[in-house]
């Protein structure tokens, strides 16, 4: 005879989740485990307002800035009604936690820059609660005069939803900080705003600003005129090991002493941060001539040419900050464009050889398998993005 599923204590749970924002891989990571465990699962989605009436034996929760969440998850915990929050946005309420690890994401992102030579820092977000801290000082390391641009703070109230405005307030700070500078904006959405307001100064990515977001939300880093490099926030396990906490908890196992924190999977680098960093405006020039040029066929005498820079002052500041010369330079950027469409493009082979500056697809297999090991067909096969 067909039973209902249970969980793995033996007894069918009804879970509630109140996650904002409603990221889809963290949502899947507690459906997962629900599925597996026989849980009846209540989401709530796009509400401001706490529920009311509902009973069941638990709840997964991110508490922002939202009273009445917290109220909410507050009112369950007297009752006894276990609640896990999957932020650190509240230790002071001292509910079990599953989280990222934001220290070691704002880590990341400088080691990450600091690997292409970048000297100069910054941060940016729109708001600023503890999560937005940790990342920050981590990323700032110690270097408190590291620029910290927060949107919620600097701007009157009627104007936080005021694309215009917000383009040019931080295109005036981009402008007026040192160069090339490295910004690690606090998620991917943040990031997107730091391109807009950086190109919309005629700054160049990444020649001149280099960023990084947080979250690896391939939607918006993949659909932006220079893609988005992004730390790998794994949203998935944060979801699936805070639903696995909160069973051991409604079964009447004790609560953890400190949050569980769940490490980031390293950098997705993408043409945001695909530079090492020049302090010569000339080499800045010149590595911005290649990125935009990648689809033309060129060499040193057309870029010098272009710049009007002398050949031999040109290439001498180009290998002394580059440590490779402007063919190299050249050959790698075709690569490195070429993967990115082998990833997430339905161009052709033929087509990307021409898109990436190759004279034919035949030249461009030969050139990439050298430095891949692959065939642009096998690396396609081995990394498509489905």
């Amino acid at each position: 005879m067909k039973t209902n599923p249970t969980s793995s204590y033996g007894i069918c749970r009804h879970v509630i989740t109140w996650v904002t924002p409603a990221y889809a891989p963290r949502l899947a990571g507690i459906a997962r485990y629900a599925r597996r465990h026989g849980w009846h699962l209540t989401i709530l989605d796009r509400i401001a307002r706490k529920p009311r009436g509902w009973r069941g034996d638990g709840a997964l929760v991110t508490l922002r800035d939202n009273p009445e969440a917290i109220e909410f998850a507050m009112s369950l915990a007297k009752r006894g009604i276990p609640v896990v929050d999957l932020t650190l946005n509240h230790p002071e309420l001292g509910l079990p936690c599953v989280s990222g690890d934001h220290e070691a994401m704002g880590r990341v992102a400088r080691e990450h820059f600091e690997e292409r030579n970048f000297r100069n820092f910054a941060w940016f977000s729109t708001q600023w609660l503890n999560i937005h801290r940790i990342r920050c000082e981590a990323f700032a390391r110690g270097d408190a005069s590291m620029p910290r641009w927060v949107l919620s703070e600097e701007a009157p109230p009627e104007m936080l939803d005021d694309f215009t405005w917000i383009e040019k307030w931080l295109g005036a700070k981009l402008r007026a900080s040192a160069k090339p500078l490295a910004i690690l904006a606090y998620d991917d959405a943040d990031a997107a705003r730091v391109l807009d307001a950086a190109l919309g100064a005629n700054l160049s990515v990444p020649e001149e600003v280099a960023i990084i977001g947080i979250g690896g939300d391939r939607l918006i880093c993949e659909n932006q005129v220079v893609p988005l490099s992004s730390v790998e926030h794994d949203q998935g396990r944060t979801g699936f090991e805070g639903a696995a906490l909160l069973d051991r908890l409604m079964a009447g196992g004790k609560p953890p002493r400190e949050p569980i924190l769940i490490q980031p999977r390293g950098v997705s680098a993408r043409a945001s941060t695909d530079i090492l960093a020049a302090t010569s405006p000339i080499v800045r020039n010149a590595l911005a001539y290649i990125r935009t040029n990648i689809a033309r066929s060129f060499g040193l005498a057309q870029v010098s040419s272009d710049l009007g820079v002398p050949r031999s002052t040109l290439a001498r500041l180009f290998v002394n900050e580059v440590g490779r010369s402007i063919g190299e330079e050249t050959q790698r950027q075709r690569i490195a464009a070429a993967k990115r469409l082998l990833v997430r493009d339905e161009k052709t082979i033929a087509e990307i050889a021409y898109a990436t500056g190759f004279c034919n697809p035949g030249y461009f297999t030969n050139v990439f398998k050298a430095e891949t090991g692959l065939s642009p067909r096998e690396f396609k096969r081995a990394n498509y993005e489905t």
